[in-house]
């Protein structure tokens, strides 16, 4: 049986993937996903790194959820109104 660590319950549960904490760890998806099962040492430098890739998720969220409040308020009250600003797609 494999051992399910809380990094992975916590990724699941607020849908980070693996990749993206990858890349923001500065490790394989692999290595990852074998130390979110148990399956290699959980050293202190290890622990670090997944704290620091949460972070940086975490951090890059919040952003994205200001910029969200930002243009919110911008078209509050005019939702279902014509594009004031269309974007080039």
């Amino acid at each position: 049986m494999e051992i399910k660590t809380n990094l992975r319950a916590l990724r699941h549960r607020h849908k980070i993937s693996v990749k993206t904490l990858a890349v923001y760890a500065g490790l394989s998806r692999q290595y990852i996903s074998c130390a979110e099962l148990g399956k290699i040492a959980a050293t202190s430098r290890l622990e670090r790194q997944m704290a620091d890739a949460l972070e940086f998720v975490i951090s890059a969220r919040r952003a994205e959820v200001r910029a969200l409040e930002k243009d919110y308020a911008a078209y509050k009250g005019r939702l279902l109104r014509e594009e004031e600003h269309p974007s080039e797609q």
